[in-house]
């Protein structure tokens, strides 16, 4: 490895000596706090001598081990952490692999622990997922005693890697492990978890208290003066917390980059940067499916190896977004990778602050390291029998889910037969790059549009449907499902003490100002992607006018139009249904039960109104079938009750959600149908330009 890689940055050294000094003032003041801890012990034990030397009773003896426990709860307090287990990591998913079994994934990591200069990993795991992680069982004692490490590699990873880049992304994984430079980030995160361990994990800690409390009504009272002095010493605590957590965020930091930095100087910039903008498209790629066999739960079936339909998924995205191919996968973009990240948040992990990935990426291009000693083929190749193991890993991962009857397999080209079907059902057209997939065209349009449309030669559909476009849509996306998370956040439907947004570390009293943040960035897209549906509109609309399809463009619009105004009210319907007959899901006590009824009568007078209009409308003829008709003119047949005398009646329960399934379906198929419609309309006008010009 490259010395001047294994040399520090400049800004690695000032943040690791102001966390040095940070982890120094945390033991500065955990000695005066157990100094004092010592002398309210004696303090306490002085106390109980002299109570009991003044008129030896029941009452002065229980006095006497009242100060006695005070003591010993106060100064335990302040060495518990020290007691505390081992944090196991659970390993139940994990499959180990040795390298008499897989000799060159074992040889590959061996050059990287060479190169990087560390020790052999203890163990080595195979995972399910698309990571890689080195991982230990920790305590407090850690940090005094070295600790072999283990590493997981995912099948979904190497899936969708090259052998070259899984080298980078390991040999960054023990980058953190690398030299004595980095050892301080160790000392800070465990000085870290120790004073969290004082201030928040206090569970066992409390059920002790509470037990000695309730003891006797004597003890309660100096279990009280325990609480309030526990209460100063975390107050302490917790100054020094925020200092030694600022530092440790920015360290993390810098540890991050660090690493990636060794990572480089064994694999090259330009592999790590591959897999660190794939690794999201490929997490989403094994995710659908997922969502595919979740769907199959119902029909019995199951994979038998998923891997090859994950890698055929994969590709056929990277076809279909127009992502370059490089030896067999999909090499993305900044902007790219942007489009397929769904959020900026990190909850899981509160002992490091990470760089974002587009942070990292222009580290590495800066650094520009050249490829060194490259792999060939893809990571997954690596394996021997590699079906063998995919089998097993698929195996494991469906071992509890239940069917009703003894499921079937479903092969690749089963699979892929699957997709390309219902790609074609339940698709739009592919020139518009998914741009409608959770966005409805522009329908503000009147009749009136139609009859002078107003002319604008200066559109052009590659300016209006492009890759900045679909980034502002991802973007918008993102930023309401982060939003929408600080708030819970905010009002503490999430309990959570800290979160990563954007690469940068975060307390949960910073959600509402990022909330506030992101309120504006959600406006600011919102309108950017407002004057974009208009300028599409206008654009197809000026097609229609020069090919001389205005009345069928009118046609197609004005019926789309119809049935979104529909929707809008028949979402909102059918949510507040829902939402007012989730009680009938979970036990609820009956007196609850009654007052919630009179909820769901009121949005179910609603509900039925929206059904007759369903079965009135012309706009629905067709896709109603004799089923759904059936149970839509059953539920309106009566006034149902669902529910007296402490007993719901099932089968009038069952009826209204199999009406409320229906109704879904019947509302967003004709949605998806007629939007579907509009969109191919205008691609027949696209075409229609292309063959006139040619």
């Amino acid at each position: 490895m490259q010395n001047n890689v294994l040399n520090v940055s400049e800004n690695f050294r000032k943040v690791a000596i102001r966390s040095i000094y940070s982890i120094l003032l945390f033991i500065l003041t955990y000695i005066i706090l157990i100094a004092l801890g010592i002398g309210v012990v004696f303090l306490c034990g002085l106390a109980a001598y002299s109570v009991l030397m003044i008129q030896p009773s029941f009452v002065t003896g229980m006095i006497a081990l009242g100060f006695l426990g005070m003591g010993f709860l106060i100064f335990f307090f302040l060495i518990k952490f020290i007691f505390s287990g081992s944090k196991k990591v659970d390993r139940s998913h994990l499959v180990e692999i040795t390298k008499a079994q897989q000799p060159e994934l074992f040889n590959l990591i061996s050059e990287i622990v060479t190169e990087v200069n560390t020790d052999f990993p203890k163990k080595v795991y195979i995972s399910a997922d698309v990571n890689a992680s080195v991982f230990y069982d920790s305590n407090f004692w850690s940090m005094f005693f070295p600790v072999r490490k283990n590493l997981q590699i995912g099948l979904g990873l190497m899936n969708a890697i090259s052998a070259t880049e899984l080298k980078a992304i390991l040999a960054h994984e023990f980058g953190h492990f690398s030299q004595r430079s980095m050892k301080v980030g160790s000392y800070v995160h465990h000085v870290n978890k120790v004073i969290y361990n004082m201030l928040y994990e206090n569970e066992g800690y409390n059920s002790i208290l509470g037990g000695w409390s309730n003891i006797s009504a004597y003890f309660a009272l100096f279990a009280k003066g325990s609480v309030l002095v526990i209460q100063g010493i975390q107050y302490v605590l917790s100054k020094v917390y925020t200092v030694l957590n600022l530092n440790y965020m920015a360290l993390s930091r810098e540890m991050e980059f660090h690493a990636d930095a060794v990572a480089a100087s064994v694999a090259g910039s330009q592999p790590l940067v591959n897999s660190l903008l794939r690794l999201g498209f490929a997490d989403l790629s094994l995710n659908l499916v997922f969502n595919y066999y979740d769907n199959k739960i119902q029909h019995a079936q199951k994979p038998l190896n998923l891997y090859p339909q994950h890698y055929y998924l994969l590709n056929k995205m990277a076809i279909l977004e127009e992502l370059p191919i490089q030896d067999d996968l999909p090499i993305l973009s900044v902007d790219s990778y942007k489009k397929f990240n769904k959020t900026k948040l990190v909850l899981d992990d509160q002992w490091s602050s990470h760089p974002s990935t587009e942070q990292r990426v222009e580290k590495l291009k800066a650094l520009n390291e050249p490829i060194k000693n490259a792999y060939s083929g893809i990571a997954i190749d690596l394996l021997v029998d590699k079906e063998n193991l995919q089998e097993l890993i698929t195996d494991r991962l469906f071992l509890h889910v239940k069917y009703e009857v003894a499921p079937t397999t479903v092969g690749l080209k089963e699979f892929i037969d699957d997709h390309i079907k219902d790609e074609e059902e339940n698709s739009y057209p592919a020139v518009f790059k998914s741009y409608y997939d959770d966005r409805d065209p522009y329908s503000n349009y009147t009749e009136k549009d139609f009859e002078c449309p107003v002319l604008d030669q200066h559109l052009i559909f590659e300016e209006l449907i492009n890759k900045e476009t679909l980034v502002d849509i991802n973007s918008l996306n993102t930023a309401r499902t982060d939003r929408d998370t600080l708030e819970h956040i905010h009002n503490g439907v999430i309990q959570i003490e800290t979160f990563d947004y954007d690469g940068i570390k975060y307390n949960a009293l910073d959600a509402y100002q990022l909330v506030t943040f992101l309120e504006a960035e959600i406006t600011r897209y919102t309108d950017i992607l407002n004057k974009k549906d208009y300028d599409l509109f206008t654009y197809f609309l000026n097609k229609a006018t020069q090919q001389d399809k205005l009345n069928d463009f009118k046609t197609h619009s004005l019926t789309y139009q119809a049935s979104a105004k529909n929707i809008q009210v028949q979402k909102d319907v059918y949510t507040n249904l829902v939402e007012a007959t989730i009680f009938m899901q979970n036990t609820t006590p009956f007196d609850e039960i009654i007052q919630n009824m009179v909820q769901v009568k009121k949005v179910e007078k609603l509900f039925k109104e929206q059904i007759k209009f369903l079965m009135e409308d012309a706009l629905y003829e067709g896709n109603i079938d004799d089923e759904i008709l059936a149970v839509f003119e059953e539920y309106l047949s009566k006034d149902w009750k669902y529910f007296d005398n402490d007993l719901y009646f099932n089968q009038e329960v069952d009826l209204l959600f199999s009406a409320m399934f229906n109704f879904s379906v019947v509302v967003f198929r004709l949605h998806f149908k007629l939007k579907k419609s509009l969109l191919e309309f205008q691609v027949s006008m696209l075409e229609n330009s292309k063959s006139l010009v040619y």
